[in-house]
């Protein structure tokens, strides 16, 4: 099943990672693994970097080579079968980009993310009538039809992260001006903010909302965008920093380790200076904001 249906997964990602540490592990080089595969070696990086399908007879040649015991084999292999299944998001891949369907795979997959939000409520916060509002207004010549699915995608995204057998730890700062900022009108924002008070008010949720006030002096992550950084449980999968732009092709994901630990600090120290999770959510003072 080629990948292009709904881009690598993190499935995917990990059978790689597990395949590059097992041929490690059995002191095969790249090479020879390559050779033995009758394949050039190029083809075993893609694999190992999940930029290659993945096809069940060529993954067990390599568990072979590498000499995995058949009980093994049958397990990776059953592995790989569930990690060719589309990701949930494969329905509606015409409205995304390979970007956005890696952003939702990794929604979907992690266990904890950090987010700063500048100028708007985050995706993951927003109400159906916020979400319809702003879609609108990005997509300003798109059919009816088509902004309903686009707003049906970001209900599932929701549910895709939160309502699933481990959920997602979720932890977003959002500048009080993103609360200022009217979309829509005033009934949908009386509505996100009921929506957001809910939350910062259910001491057992896994959302966890800072609000950081436009009377704190300048901190360091005022200098960036909208980011999230996503963590995962699995050793071989690395941090993953998410820096939005106002195009999704200038939007950048990276695991670098020193660009992720950079905004983790930065976060730290904004986060320190916010109000605690469990202080209400301040109303705005526009007028979309009165109650």
């Amino acid at each position: 099943m080629s990948r292009a249906r709904s881009g690598a997964t993190s499935a995917l990602r990990l059978l790689a990672a597990d395949l590059r540490a097992r041929r490690a592990a059995a002191g095969v080089t790249i090479a020879t693994a390559a050779e033995k595969l009758d394949v050039h070696p190029t083809t075993i990086r893609r694999l190992e970097a999940a930029k290659h399908t993945f096809k069940p007879a060529t993954v067990a040649h390599l568990l072979r080579i590498y000499g995995v015991p058949e009980e093994e084999v049958d397990q990776v292999l059953a592995r790989l079968s569930a990690a060719n299944t589309p990701g949930w998001w494969h329905d509606y891949r015409d409205l995304l980009t390979e970007e956005q369907a890696d952003r939702l795979d990794f929604e979907s997959s992690a266990s904890l993310i950090r987010a700063y939000a500048p100028g708007l409520v985050p995706d993951l916060l927003q109400t159906a009538d916020y979400a319809r509002a702003l879609l609108r207004t990005q997509h300003p010549r798109e059919e009816q039809r088509c902004l309903d699915r686009r707003v049906r995608l970001a209900e599932a995204r929701k549910r895709a992260a939160f309502d699933r057998e481990r959920p997602l730890r979720y932890w977003c700062l959002i500048e009080h001006a993103a609360l200022h900022r009217v979309v829509g009108d005033r009934e949908v924002m009386r509505g996100q903010l009921d929506h957001l008070n809910a939350i910062a008010g259910d001491l057992s949720s896994l959302i966890k909302i800072q609000i950081m006030p436009l009377t704190t002096p300048p901190h360091p992550m005022l200098a960036s965008g909208a980011v999230e950084i996503v963590r995962f449980d699995h050793r071989y999968l690395a941090d993953r920093l998410v820096v939005r732009g106002l195009h999704q092709a200038a939007a950048t994901i990276t695991d670098d380790i020193d660009a992720v630990r950079a905004f983790n600090r930065a976060m730290d120290t904004a986060c320190l200076a916010a109000p605690r999770p469990t202080a209400p959510i301040p109303t705005p003072l526009t007028p979309g904001g009165e109650r």
